[in-house]
């Protein structure tokens, strides 16, 4: 019997991979996770012997989660993300597979037959194809150079070279584009911290830029500044994050 413990934020996520591992003999749901605290928890006192791990939850991180646990300690985990830029990081935890979202149910039962002939072979290194597979996804730099968003039911990529900026919304990030815009769940702070700070700054406390889109800067009233876009879009730079940006020299 193997025991699966689920943890994603997105409750129908949760219900899908539920019922796929419906499909499979000896497999028991030792129980559910919305949040990387309740994922440490169920872990600890669930004992699962196998996570699928969503990346991106509320509070602590998938990678957090495992950091607070313990690698060691950690049971076999599957990655299920709409974010591919972790695959590599995902290796170095000794994931068993990584499922980028959305994924089909073949997809899905390839990743949990693989889960369990690694438990019945408990001690042997992560399979040769998994290694190659991981190997070949790109962004092997920490840096985020393409994202998930949603539109409907449709969920696609958006490089980030082709965002112009970014502007908090609560809890959401909206990405401006030349062809509009999206919203992404999570913090500005969050996704700042997974730019390319060569390629992106901080212009105020709600705002990002991609350098690469600024025309023009201009002086504007109390030591402020103007931002010109290629788009002709204009954004203010506050005296805050001047030096971050003006002193980068990248224009």
């Amino acid at each position: 019997m193997t025991r699966v413990l689920i943890a994603d934020d997105e409750a129908p996520a949760r219900r899908i991979v539920r019922s796929w591992l419906a499909g499979h003999e000896n497999v028991e749901i030792a129980g559910e996770a919305e949040n990387g605290l309740e994922v440490v928890d169920a872990v600890r006192s669930l004992e699962p012997e196998l996570v699928v791990l969503d990346v991106q939850m509320p509070g602590m991180t998938g990678f957090e989660a495992i950091e607070a646990i313990g690698v060691e300690a950690m049971p076999a985990v599957i990655f299920a993300t709409a974010f591919d830029e972790f695959a590599l990081r995902a290796f170095e935890v000794h994931a068993v597979d990584y499922l980028l979202k959305p994924f089909s149910r073949e997809r899905f039962d390839l990743a949990f037959n693989r889960a369990v002939a690694r438990l019945k072979n408990a001690g042997e290194e992560t399979d040769d194809k998994l290694a190659r597979l991981l190997a070949s996804l790109p962004h092997a730099s920490s840096h985020l150079e393409r994202i998930v968003v949603r539109h409907g039911d449709r969920l696609f990529f958006v490089a980030m070279r082709d965002v112009l900026h970014l502007t908090a919304e609560g809890n959401y990030v909206r990405l401006h584009t030349s062809d509009g815009s999206h919203l992404v769940r999570g913090t500005l702070a969050d996704l700042e911290a997974r730019l390319d700070a060569k390629r992106f700054a901080r212009i105020h406390r709600s705002g990002i830029v991609n350098i690469d889109a600024i025309t023009e800067v201009r002086a504007h009233f109390h030591g402020d500044y103007i931002i010109v876009l290629k788009s002709s879009e204009t954004l203010r730079l506050s005296r805050r994050y001047q030096e971050r940006l003006l002193g980068q020299g990248s224009f």
